[in-house]
């Protein structure tokens, strides 16, 4: 007969069917609260998978697809480098190489997160990279995340390798650029990141 804290366990495979199905805040709850271990062959055996598709999404023309993929493949590979934790498998900051064009600061909260803040771009318009950037949460699997604006501004590689960061957001008022301005150097080490107004 099976005794209360047996019959509450789950099985190992449950946190990979989780991952398979992109469930990411169950899986880590599930993992925290059962401790069991991420099934490190079959989660890299996804992250392929993913890392495959993003490459044959952008071949197509397809970049929406494509970062979509390299995003989830992201996220599980932070999930086996750093464990359970939520704001490792987001990334932070999301700045193409070569990037001339809007940014947009955001603040993660709810569910598995606590006041983390992410620097996204992307799109003509600040309101679009915030859709998009709910989007790519709840397609991560954190449905019960909340996505807000904390501002805006503009960003751009300059042809010597700096970037300069300038400008407001008319929807969302002026980012902390200091801050978008240290999350940009973490994602681009030794490169010069300047602020102008």
């Amino acid at each position: 007969m099976k005794t209360d804290s047996e019959s509450q366990r789950v099985p190992e495979d449950a946190v990979t069917s989780l991952l398979r199905e992109m469930r990411l805040e169950e899986a880590i709850r599930l993992l925290k609260r059962s401790g069991y271990k991420v099934d490190s062959a079959a989660v890299k055996e996804m992250i392929l998978g993913y890392e495959t598709r993003a490459n044959q999404m952008q071949t197509a023309g397809e970049t929406g697809e494509a970062r979509r993929m390299a995003r989830r493949a992201a996220a599980l590979k932070g999930l086996l480098v750093y464990g359970p934790d939520p704001a490792q498998v987001v990334t932070e900051t999301e700045l193409p190489e070569g990037y001339v064009g809007k940014i947009l600061l955001v603040l993660l909260t709810g569910g598995s997160f606590a006041d983390i803040v992410c620097l996204r771009s992307g799109d003509d318009w600040h309101r679009e990279i915030l859709h998009n950037t709910r989007a790519e949460i709840a397609d991560l699997g954190f449905p019960d995340a909340q996505v807000d604006p904390l501002g805006g501004a503009h960003a751009g590689f300059n042809s010597d390798d700096s970037i300069v960061i300038w400008g407001t957001s008319d929807e969302y008022g002026c980012c902390d650029k200091e801050l978008a301005a240290r999350l940009i150097a973490r994602a681009y080490p030794g490169r010069m990141v300047t602020i102008e107004d």
